[in-house]
Parts: C-alpha cells; sequence; structure tokens
C-alpha cells in the first residue's frame, strides 16, 4: 500500500504544471498538496486507509483524482480543454505570486479553489478584477459573495435551511415545531430559525433541556423536534429521552449530522427516533452513474472513491462546471446531475451566486435515503 500510495502522489504531482489539453477553455484549479511538506517518512507510518487523512499532502489528493476521472471523459470525447493546476495552502504570499501572474491569468476561464476560507476570499478578489468565475466547493461563509458577480458557492448557507421545512404543514396537518436550542446563549444557527419562524408566521417553542422536551410532546400529532445543540452530551440525553418518550410515529427528530458520524447515537434508536438531518452531501450507490465513476475511479487509482476524500465532490465540480463552460457560462443550459451535490443557483443581488438546493436526508432501516417529501 505504500508504495501505491507514493506512486500515486508522485504522479499527480507531475501533472501540477499543466493536463494535456488545448486551449479553447482553461481551468485553473488551486488545491491545497502541501507538496513542499510531503516526506516518505509521513507514508512509512501509514497502516491503515484511514491514516492518509493525517497526512495534509493526501488530504484533498481525492478531489484531484475525482476532477481528472471527469477530465478523461472529456478528453475522451476530443473536447478542446487545457487543465492548470497549482499547489496552494493556507500561504496567502504564495498565492498572489500565482494570481498576480498575469500571462497566465489571461488563459483562464475557470478558477476552481482555493478551499480554505482566507485564500478563497484574496483570490475572489483577483477574480472579480479578471472578470473570471471562481468556485468555491466547501465554505458556508458568504461575505466574499457580496459586490462579486463572479463567485459560485456550491455549499448552500445556513439561512437555506429553514425553507427546506414547508413541507411540514402541508405533509402533517397537526404538527408542532420544537426548536431544542440553548434559549440563553442564542447562536446564529438559533437566530436564523427563530427569525425565519417569525417572518413567515409559523409557531414553534424554543426549549433548552431534554426533560422539559418530551413534557411538550404531544400525542396524536406530528412533534418536530429540531436540535440545533452542536454538542455531544444534551443531545445525547434528548435521544435516550425521545426513545421511550413519545412513539415514533408521532416523531421526526432532526439532529445535526456531526452526530451521526461521531457514532454517539445507538444505531438501533434510529427507526425509533425517526431520524432526519441536513447534509452537504449524499451519494445514491445505487444510481448507474455512481457506479460507473466507482468503477472507473478504482480501475485507475486502485481505491474506491469516497466521499471523506472528496472523490465525488472533485468529478461533480469539474463535470458541472466544465459543461457550464461549454454551454457558454447558461446555468440553464447545464443538463448533467451531479453524484453528490444537488445544484440550484440562485444570483445574490448585487453578488455572485450561491446553491440554494439543501439536502433533507432521513434513515431507514439504517440506511440513508432523500427525505421523501
Amino acid at each position: 500500500m505504500k508504495k501505491y500510495i507514493f506512486s500515486i502522489f508522485m504522479i499527480l504531482l507531475a501533472l501540477l504544471p499543466y493536463y494535456a489539453g488545448a486551449k479553447e477553455k482553461t481551468i485553473l484549479f488551486l488545491i491545497p498538496f502541501y507538496s513542499q511538506s510531503y516526506s516518505s517518512q509521513q507514508v512509512a507510518a501509514i497502516r491503515e486507509y484511514e491514516d492518509l487523512a493525517a497526512v495534509k499532502s493526501f488530504q484533498l489528493m481525492g478531489f484531484w483524482a475525482g476532477a481528472q476521472v471527469a477530465l478523461e471523459e472529456y478528453n475522451q470525447k476530443n473536447t478542446e480543454l487545457k487543465v492548470i493546476v497549482r499547489d496552494v495552502s493556507d500561504n496567502e504570499s504564495n498565492l498572489r505570486a500565482i494570481l498576480e501572474d498575469r500571462e497566465l491569468m489571461g488563459q483562464v476561464d475557470l478558477i476552481i479553489g482555493p478551499f480554505f476560507s482566507r485564500p478563497f476570499a484574496v483570490a475572489a478578489r483577483y477574480a472579480k478584477e479578471y472578470g473570471i468565475p471562481i468556485v468555491n466547493p466547501f465554505t458556508n461563509r458568504t461575505d466574499f459573495m457580496s459586490g462579486n458577480e463572479y463567485v459560485y458557492k456550491l455549499i448552500p448557507s445556513m439561512e437555506a435551511r429553514p425553507a427546506t421545512l414547508t413541507f411540514i404543514a402541508d405533509q402533517f396537518p397537526k404538527h408542532q415545531i420544537i426548536l431544542y436550542a440553548d434559549s440563553i446563549r442564542r447562536s446564529r444557527n438559533v437566530q436564523i430559525y427563530t427569525h425565519y419562524f417569525k417572518e413567515k408566521k409559523i409557531p414553534y417553542k424554543c426549549i433548552a433541556t431534554a426533560k422539559t422536551l418530551v413534557k411538550e410532546l404531544l400525542p396524536g400529532q406530528k412533534n418536530i423536534v429540531l436540535s440545533l445543540m452542536e454538542e455531544t452530551a444534551p443531545n445525547m440525553m434528548l435521544s435516550r429521552e425521545l426513545v421511550y418518550g413519545v412513539k415514533p410515529e408521532d416523531l421526526m427528530f432532526i439532529m445535526p449530522e456531526s452526530m451521526l458520524k461521531s457514532n454517539t447515537v445507538e444505531v438501533e434508536y434510529f427507526s425509533t427516533l425517526n431520524v432526519h438531518f441536513f447534509s452537504d452531501y449524499y451519494v445514491d450507490y445505487n444510481n448507474e452513474q455512481t457506479q460507473v465513476f466507482i468503477h472507473d475511479y478504482t480501475e485507475r487509482f486502485k481505491t474506491p472513491p469516497t466521499l471523506d476524500n472528496f472523490a465525488f465532490q472533485g468529478y461533480d465540480v469539474t463535470r458541472f462546471f466544465v459543461e457550464w463552460l461549454l454551454n457558454g457560462k447558461d446555468l440553464d443550459l447545464v443538463k448533467i446531475e451531479p453524484i453528490a451535490y444537488r445544484l440550484s443557483f440562485d444570483k445574490v443581488p448585487e453578488g455572485g451566486y450561491e446553491n440554494v438546493n439543501v439536502q433533507f436526508l432521513e434513515i431507514i432501516d439504517n440506511e440513508i435515503h432523500p427525505a421523501g417529501y
């Protein structure tokens, strides 16, 4: 495995200056490979696949690998593309040196990255100066979109989530919404929901303790319990109280996705709690397009793609925005369906474009599915 990892890293780094192609459309990838800090000693310490996440140089290699699978599809179609890749991290001076190269930037039609918030804000200003669209695949921040129509943000903001719950009134005529949140230290997320509910005149309750919340549950109605507590302990406490305090058919428990990833909630509780959650990504492994991508990726890199190594995301971002370029930068003409993202862009007033397609998921028989409402 170590020889494979070393060889794949060196092959991918060899591709950093340029990826083959013609000059018609040029994409600049700004990806943090940390190649300057790479060392064979780090590879020697790797024992399991999960150990890759501890090596900075490998953390976003999957994104670039997924992008290459997408680019190869266009190469097979003889699509005229030129791809330039640069290694950037959070070093602002190195980033500026790349972006101030006017000969380089004069060729570029699209920038993908950088992936960290601070350098992206810097790159976005240069993108506006050059008139080049720039894509941020990962951040929730919205401040760099203001006044910059060249920014495309793929992760929906927290403000888009409350509107996702508008199905409740139609689906469940008898219902109540309860926010599980610290009513004293109101977080920004709490403020987002309470502002939306007040503006839309949607009744809700905000309760800070699990025992008090359970006492407020109404039998024979759908109790929509939305936890805005990010800490593990209060969510664990609420989960245990709900398991014994309400019938499954009377409950929808919307918990933070981080709780599922932390494995702190007992799996057998999921059905009883009728667990739902918001997520930035969802992959349907039964989908034919997904299966083709997994096959092509695994054949090429001898390891499966995952959401955690950002392989699906790299493929989606590249494929979607290449189509966008080839269709004259008209979002309405892009017909492909991404694998992990769900993309519907709205233009921010006097600003860039933000994906507003929030993924609302549920767990049925211990499997994750899009919520069917």
